[in-house]
């Protein structure tokens, strides 16, 4: 079967096993996949390693190498996307919720179902699967600009210094805010604002490499994650090139509106601070950088903690827009 899409079946019980599959044999044609069995979880786990093309797992919780939630969460960790329904023997609901709390989909009762039952439950986990995927991606994207939000940004932020400590290498944060851009909302509308908000995006986008993130994290604010660099002097080089791009003037409709940004910076090279530790400092250079005159960069200082606020006591950034 391989290259072919099926559904696992991991059941240590020949019998029930056995009714599963004719389920399946007098399924009418092209209603379900074909389908593979396995009796343990570690066997069935190993089958979706080597196999790909699994679309579903009908999973039994009581097995001869794991038990209840830990089997969920071991074939969970295995099938990644894949919808999975659990096959329980135990008729008190509380277990089935409890497994759909866990990760499932979805769950039957053994000795309930039919095959039409057990292919309306596919179908629907199926759907539920693809609903959650696509309610995850726009919790992870800006719904204007299309960006990674704070909560992606994060996860890749964290990512990168794990990476940085393990390599040896060296990371940067920008922390991008546009200049007035209340004053644009305030004398052009807010439809305005949102043209020149996905403009600035389009500039970010292309003033960085493929493998660098531009995350909006809020209004007019930005975090720029460059994972790798070479040396300190990059990420300078970066947020130049960002200044020059943003200061050029964004058309809507008939006018041109002009643009222009603060930034700070802070480079990274292990994990000796968090990936909110990294953000906040790299904020509190931005401010500074507002401070000094807008449509310029601040680095923050070295060390957790420190830096760029360390001169500017008891001035909450955010204060000058």
């Amino acid at each position: 079967m391989t290259g072919a899409s099926y559904i696992l079946l991991i059941e240590d019980n020949p019998g029930d096993a056995r009714l599963v599959g004719a389920m399946f044999e007098d399924a009418p044609p092209g209603s379900l996949p074909g389908l593979c069995w396995e009796q343990t979880v570690s066997a069935g786990a190993g089958l979706l390693a080597r196999q790909p093309g699994c679309v579903g797992v009908l999973l039994d919780l009581g097995l001869p190498d794991s038990q209840g939630l830990q089997a969920l969460k071991t074939i969970r960790d295995h099938a990644g996307e894949t919808p999975i329904i659990v096959l329980s023997g135990n008729a008190d609901d509380a277990v089935g919720i409890a497994a759909v709390v866990a990760g499932a989909q979805d769950y039957l009762i053994k000795g309930t179902f039919d095959g039409a039952q057990l292919r309306r439950a596919w179908q629907y986990a199926t759907q539920r699967k693809r609903i959650e995927r696509e309610l995850l991606a726009q919790a992870m994207h800006d719904q204007l600009t299309g960006l990674p939000t704070r909560a992606l940004l994060l996860d890749r932020l964290r990512v990168a210094l794990s990476g940085s400590a393990r390599n040896a290498t060296q990371g940067a944060l920008l922390f991008v805010d546009l200049d007035r851009f209340k004053q644009i909302n305030d004398d052009h509308g807010h439809a305005a604002g949102d043209v020149v908000l996905k403009a600035v995006a389009v500039r970010m986008l292309r003033a960085v490499r493929g493998n660098d993130t531009v995350a909006r994290i809020g209004g007019d604010e930005f975090i720029v994650l460059l994972p790798v660099i070479a040396h300190n002097a990059d990420s300078e080089t970066v947020a130049r090139k960002l200044l020059r791009v943003l200061c050029e003037p964004v058309r809507v409709g008939g006018f041109e509106v002009t643009v222009s940004a603060s930034i700070g910076t802070v480079e990274f090279c292990d994990q000796s601070d968090t990936a909110e530790g990294l953000i906040a400092r790299a904020d509190q250079a931005m401010y500074l950088a507002k401070r000094d005159g807008r449509s310029t960069m601040r680095a923050a200082l070295d060390g957790p903690g420190g830096g760029a606020n360390d001169d500017a006591p008891g001035l909450a950034a955010g204060g000058v827009t």
